[in-house]
């Protein structure tokens, strides 16, 4: 991300143009969700499940205590979630990144985020 930050702002010190503009850094590849699970289920003992089927067992938490909420932190987020049922292969608003990689090669080359990394990732956070 540093690298991609620096490229575009080398980018736009010697354009000028569009005093205003806007980049959004964010993967231009997506990946398959399904995909990255195995990588989570190696570090953790948990099954994968619909996007619907894990919301509807939160929505069935009528009136959550402070130890549900700390321990059940999406709850704060169901109308979010809620809106992304029928969305499995859109989990985030869709925003362009064009600008971003016209100025930033780094940017442009990436890949969707890999099995491997989302492995290591697990492994850096061990919680």
């Amino acid at each position: 991300m540093a690298k991609i930050t620096l490229e575009i702002l080398q980018t736009r010190r010697s354009s000028h143009k569009d005093l205003n503009a806007v980049f959004h850094l964010t993967n231009p590849c997506r990946g398959n969700w399904s995909s990255l699970v195995p990588a989570i289920q190696d570090k953790y003992p948990v099954q994968s499940i619909p996007l619907s089927e894990w919301l509807d067992e939160l929505e069935g938490i009528k009136d959550p205590t402070d130890q549900e909420v700390r321990e059940k932190p999406a709850l704060k987020l169901l109308s979010f979630y809620r809106g992304l049922v029928g969305n499995d292969d859109m989990l985030s608003a869709e925003v362009s990144v064009e600008k971003a990689k016209q100025a930033s090669k780094t940017m442009a080359a990436l890949g969707p985020v890999s099995s491997a990394q989302m492995l290591n990732w697990v492994h850096q956070w061990n919680f």
